[in-house]
């Protein structure tokens, strides 16, 4: 795997375009709805991937393959006023755990709250989940219509409502205490809607943020395919979904049939280097859970994302924000533009990183939450010491 290196220039590298599939069979139509998925925040084809043939034509590494399995815990289910139950995992702390940058935690020493992006589940945070297991209390849940969570009528499937989620959740499972929060793509967006919606959480509860691979505007006119302008895609889009929608298990046997060709888009469109098969698998897996209609049912919010007004509450306590230059999704002007309006954040380009850099170069993902959550220890101590 080719080393990350970090770059604070304003320099990235253009990604080569994606060939497309022969037009015409299942394999196309499962690509057609996995740039769609992609167009609106998510992360790859939405194509199974037939993970025996895969293995044979592509080959794995020794020591390579080992399938990921991400940790389980159990948690209380979130319920919703409309209706929708969202999954949620609590990873409590470990009897006299400490942090890595030394010292013991204090009793009201912060949760970490980690948000997820579109199309995928918080089976994504795993690498993450791994390092803060046991030393810090850790929260996660699925997004709804997400992972394990409950199906949300259309209507709601929108930022400002996963907002209202996520105030939800900070109220059941941290009564309201002190927080970190981290978001990937639409979880980003998330954490800045809960910022406009209640801005009088940022400093009292929420300490620190981190955005990870996400951004906060300008998706209306995004294509992922240079050879069609975005102006043209986003007029598509919509009524491409419409007409597969209407043929729906046409569309899940042609998802369920990809095999290399639903493995290399997968992997070209969520990573920027070469990854372990195991990474592009759970992929795989996290985004044929998600049905083609919840892939309809986002698909407007992010045509309608404006959430630049938050970085004026956001930039209220410690931040850091990540991005990947070869993020084919949510593109590196995008962690630039957020760069630029938090300019007290710590800023961290990640080279040769795709749109899943949390899983792909998790160490530098993680450093990056690790240090957040150390400079939010410091500055409380700092307050602490202050008369």
């Amino acid at each position: 795997m080719a080393r990350p290196s970090l770059l604070r220039s304003n320099l990235f590298r253009t990604p080569a375009p994606v060939a497309s599939g022969r037009a015409g069979g299942p394999a196309s139509l499962g690509l057609a709805a996995g740039v769609l998925a992609l167009a609106a925040g998510g992360v790859a084809a939405g194509l199974e991937l037939e993970k025996r043939v895969v293995s044979k034509r592509i080959g794995r590494a020794s020591g390579r393959d080992q399938k990921l399995v991400p940790p389980r815990s159990t948690g209380p289910t979130v319920h919703t006023p409309d209706g929708v139950d969202l999954h949620t995992e609590v990873d409590e702390r470990t009897t006299g755990a400490t942090p890595r940058h030394g010292g013991p935690l204090p009793p009201d020493a912060p949760t970490l709250v980690l948000v997820h992006g579109y199309a995928l589940s918080l089976d994504c945070w795993l690498f993450q989940r791994e390092r803060f297991r046991g030393r810090v209390r850790e929260v996660l849940y699925d997004q709804r219509s997400h992972g394990r969570s409950g199906r949300s009528d259309a209507a709601h499937c929108r930022v400002p409502q996963l907002a209202e989620d996520l105030r939800q959740v900070l109220a059941e499972l941290t009564d309201d205490g002190p927080v970190v929060l981290a978001g990937h793509s639409m979880g980003g967006m998330t954490i800045m809607h809960l910022a406009l919606s209640y801005p009088e959480l940022f400093g009292p509860q929420v300490k620190g943020v981190a955005l990870f691979s996400t951004s906060a505007g300008e998706m209306a006119d995004y294509s992922p395919l240079r050879v069609v302008p975005g102006w043209a895609f986003s007029k598509v889009a919509p009524l491409l979904l419409a007409g597969l929608n209407r043929v729906p298990d046409l569309v899940e046997r042609g998802r369920k049939a990809g095999s290399d060709l639903g493995f290399a888009v997968t992997r070209r469109m969520a990573f920027g280097s070469d990854v372990p098969t195991s990474y592009v698998e759970l992929v795989s897996e996290m985004l044929g859970e998600t049905s083609l209609e919840v892939v309809a049912d986002f698909y407007p919010t992010f045509a309608e994302l404006d959430e630049y007004r938050a970085f004026d509450v956001v930039g209220r306590v410690p931040c850091v924000v990540v991005g990947g230059t070869d993020d084919m999704i949510t593109t590196i002007e995008r962690t630039d533009k957020i760069i630029e309006l938090l300019p007290g954040a710590r800023a961290v380009r990640v080279e040769h990183c795709g749109h899943l850099g949390l899983m792909e170069h998790h160490e530098v993902f993680s450093d990056a939450l690790e240090d957040l959550y150390a400079r939010v220890l410091d500055r409380a101590s700092t307050k602490e010491e202050t008369p």
